[in-house]
């Protein structure tokens, strides 16, 4: 799978990172006013963190989800790194196989 194309966009809580994701929503991932990650879940169960961290918090996240979910999809995952509010930031995704 290629990586998502992602991008930063102006929203109403500051600079976010999306990407195109192809369902009727815009999925946007902002880091915290202190640089941690914060993340957003897609309807279609795509996820993705923005933030000092984000390949850590992702992993937590996928795992607490494995965790408590009857039915939880195999992810393909990765990271990168984008300029987001000035700084540089690592962005971590992970998609589910299904939707690749």
């Amino acid at each position: 799978m290629e990586p998502p194309d992602f991008r930063v966009i102006a929203t109403d809580g500051g600079e976010g990172v999306t990407y195109t994701c192809g369902c009727p929503c815009v999925p946007t991932a902002r880091p915290g006013a202190d640089g941690s990650a914060g993340f957003e879940h897609c309807c279609c169960g795509k996820v993705h963190f923005v933030g000092e961290g984000a390949a850590a918090a992702l992993s937590g996240y996928l795992a607490e989800r494995k965790a408590t979910k009857k039915r939880e999809p195999e992810y393909e995952m990765g990271s990168t790194r984008l300029v987001v509010a000035g700084a540089e930031r690592e962005v971590a995704w992970a998609f589910p196989v299904e939707a690749s």
